[in-house]
């Protein structure tokens, strides 16, 4: 498959990169800062702009399969990257966003709550950002799931990932970025999640 990523240079991104390339898929990389990406592969292009460049992000996403997307604290690159997913007639988006993101299947969930008041409170602009995203991919008509994560860290992964919703009592707050690497490139095949919002930890 061909696959757009945005947010390629990134603890995250560069993982799914590798990732994706290793899986044989085609990659397209969107880098601001294009030296960041310290990977160089045959099936890796790298188109170089900032996330208010529409020609940019149009050259990006045209001719993808689909797209994962990893810039949810910025909400006008993601309607950006709609925009032109639709201009380009590219229909599977794969998102990355946090538990700031509300969802109508979860419960009350109070380590999640006090974490999102946390976030709202220390970095107000972000936490209406990220919800500003989501609801940007929800309304987008295009093909897509929402990833939801509270808090990322570097340890090796072990056991089976939980996915599910807030207040179930099956999901927590923690996950390595090498297992949702793993995650968001298995959705790009699997229709499970299609129009959902999982969230997902360790």
């Amino acid at each position: 498959m061909r696959i757009t990523i945005f947010g390629a240079t990134g603890r995250t991104g560069q993982l799914l990169v590798r990732l994706a390339l290793d899986a044989g898929h085609t990659v397209t990389a969107y880098a601001r800062t294009p030296g960041k990406l310290a990977i160089t592969h045959a099936h890796l292009s790298v188109v170089a702009g900032e996330l208010d460049d529409d020609a940019a992000i149009l050259e990006a996403v045209r001719g993808a399969d689909a797209v994962i997307e990893g810039v949810g604290s910025e909400s006008a690159a993601t309607r950006r990257i709609v925009a032109a997913m639709g201009t380009a007639g590219v229909r599977r988006l794969v998102a990355i966003s946090t538990c700031s993101a509300p969802d109508p299947d979860d419960l009350p969930d109070h380590e999640a709550e006090a974490l999102v008041q946390f976030v709202r409170t220390a970095a107000p602009r972000a936490w209406a950002e990220v919800r500003a995203a989501a609801e940007t991919v929800r309304a987008s008509g295009l093909d897509w799931t929402l990833v939801r994560v509270a808090r990322l860290n570097d340890e090796p992964a072990t056991g089976d990932i939980k996915v599910g919703h807030y207040g179930h009592g099956t999901v927590g707050l923690s996950l390595g970025r090498s297992r949702l690497a793993a995650f968001l490139l298995d959705q790009v095949n699997d229709a499970s999640h299609l129009r959902a919002a999982p969230a997902i930890s360790d």
